[in-house]
């Protein structure tokens, strides 16, 4: 079982490598809706500036959360 921590690296590089560059503005895990479930780890995402202070200039709309499988430690969009 992969530990929420070692997850949440998982998410990070995923973010990097699938979504991060796409943008002009930082984006982040949403830190205070992560969520476990039986199977894995759910990551949401936003702008910076719209978790820190609600700037709906940087707010994200559509995007998908991140989930990372707690056995595999495979990362995938959420369906």
């Amino acid at each position: 079982m992969i530990p929420l921590d070692s997850a949440r690296q998982i998410a990070e590089g995923f973010l990097d490598a699938e979504i991060r560059g796409r943008f002009s503005y930082p984006i982040v895990i949403v830190d205070y809706a992560v969520n476990e479930l039986d199977d894995g780890y759910v990551f949401p995402y936003n702008g910076k500036a719209y978790v820190e202070a609600g700037d709906w200039h940087q707010a994200m709309a559509g995007n998908s959360p991140i989930v990372v499988d707690k056995r595999t430690g495979e990362a995938r969009f959420s369906a």
